[in-house]
C-alpha cells in the first residue's frame, strides 16, 4: 500500500510540474491566435508525421520479435505491434508504465514468459540510449558553430556574463571538470564502495550485455536496420511537422535534428507525456533558427498534440483488438 501511494505521489507531482510547465510556455502566448493559427495549420503533413510515427513503432514490433527467436519465442507480429501500442500509450498517462503494460498484454496473446520479455525490452533501452547518445554527440559536433553562438548570445547573458566573461566562464568549467578528474582518480578506492557508483558500473555492464545480446542475434543487421529505421521516423515526424506551420517551412534537417534531440530529452524525463518539457524545449530550441519563441510553441504545441493523438487512437484501437482476441481464445477454451 505506501509503495502504490508512493507511485501516486510521484506521479501527481510529476503531472503537476508538466501542467506547470505547460502554464508557463503558454503564459506569454495569445491562446486564441494559437488556435487560429493550428485551426488553419497544413493537415496533410500532419497526417504524414503521424503515419511517420506508426511506422516506427511498427519497426519496433518487428525489432522486437528479433530479439525473442534466440530465446525460442515468436511472436505473432501484429500482437507485436498492438504490445508497443498499447505501452505508449500506457507511458504517457504513467511513465514507466508501459514497459509492464506491454510486456504484460504480449505474455497474454502469445503465450511468452513476462520476465523473458522485460529482459528483451531491458536490452532496446540500452540499445535506444545507446542510439541517443550517438545523435547527441552527432549533433553537438555538426551543429558547434550554431550551439556555442547561442550560448554566447543566449546562456552566457542569461548568467550575467558578457562575451568576455562567457569566455572565463568556459575556462572556469574546464577547471572544474580537471580538478573532479584528478579528485575522482585520487579517491578512486573510495568511490568504488559508493552506491552511485556501483549503479554507474551496472548500466555501463548493461551497455555491454546489450551489445553481445545484438551480435548473438540471427539478423544482427536486420535489427541494426530496424534501429535506423526508428531513429530515421523519429526524425521525419519533426521534420515533416515543419511543412504544417507557415513559419517553421522553410526550415531544414538541422533544425529538426535539434527537434529530435530536445523532444528526446523531454520524453526521457519522467513527465507523463513530455508535456509542457516538450513545449519549453523544443521552443526555445527553434529560436537558434529565427524562429520567434512564441512560433517555436505553437509548432511544439502541433507536434505533441498530433502524436499524442496518434499513440491514444492507435492504442486505444490495439487495446479493442488484443481483447477481442482474448475473448475469442477464452471462448474456443470453453467449447474444447
Amino acid at each position: 500500500m505506501e509503495f502504490n501511494l508512493k507511485n501516486v505521489i510521484k506521479f501527481v507531482l510529476f503531472l503537476g510540474l508538466g501542467l506547470a510547465l505547460l502554464g508557463w510556455a503558454f503564459k506569454n502566448m495569445d491562446l486564441k491566435q494559437m488556435f487560429e493559427e493550428i485551426k488553419h495549420a497544413n493537415y496533410f503533413w500532419i497526417f504524414i508525421a503521424m503515419l511517420c510515427g506508426v511506422l516506427a513503432h511498427a519497426s519496433r514490433a518487428l525489432r522486437w520479435n528479433l530479439l525473442l527467436k534466440p530465446l525460442g519465442y515468436k511472436a505473432n507480429n501484429w500482437n507485436a505491434f498492438y504490445a508497443v501500442m498499447i505501452g505508449y500509450f500506457s507511458n504517457n498517462l504513467v511513465p514507466r508504465l508501459g514497459e509492464v503494460t506491454r510486456c504484460a498484454a504480449l505474455a497474454k496473446t502469445d503465450k511468452i514468459p513476462v520476465e523473458k520479455l522485460f529482459g528483451t525490452v531491458f536490452i532496446e533501452r540500452v540499445i535506444d540510449l545507446i542510439i541517443t547518445m550517438i545523435v547527441t554527440l552527432f549533433i553537438f559536433v555538426s551543429q558547434f558553430d550554431l550551439l556555442n553562438g547561442f550560448l554566447n548570445d543566449t546562456i552566457y547573458p542569461m548568467l550575467g556574463s558578457g562575451s568576455e566573461n562567457g569566455s572565463y566562464f568556459k575556462y572556469i568549467i574546464l577547471g572544474g571538470l580537471v580538478v573532479g578528474g584528478l579528485g575522482i582518480y585520487i579517491l578512486r578506492n573510495k568511490i568504488k564502495n559508493l552506491t552511485l557508483y556501483k549503479k554507474a558500473a551496472n548500466i555501463a555492464l548493461g551497455f555491454m550485455d546489450g551489445i553481445k545480446s545484438v551480435l548473438k542475434l540471427e539478423k544482427p543487421f536486420l535489427f541494426i536496420a530496424h534501429s535506423i529505421f526508428i531513429w530515421s521516423m523519429y526524425f521525419a515526424m519533426a521534420y515533416f511537422t515543419f511543412f504544417s506551420y507557415q513559419p517553421t517551412a522553410h526550415l531544414g534537417y538541422q533544425a529538426g535534428l535539434i527537434v529530435l534531440f530536445l523532444g528526446t530529452v523531454a520524453i526521457i524525463l519522467p513527465v507523463p507525456g513530455g508535456i509542457g518539457v516538450y513545449h519549453n524545449l523544443v521552443g526555445l530550441g527553434l529560436v537558434l533558427f529565427g524562429i520567434t519563441e512564441k512560433e517555436g510553441i505553437t509548432y511544439a504545441t502541433i507536434s505533441h498534440a498530433s502524436q499524442m493523438i496518434m499513440i491514444f487512437v492507435v492504442g486505444l484501437i490495439s487495446m479493442v483488438l488484443i481483447s477481442n482476441k482474448l475473448r475469442k481464445r477464452i471462448t474456443a477454451d470453453d467449447v474444447l
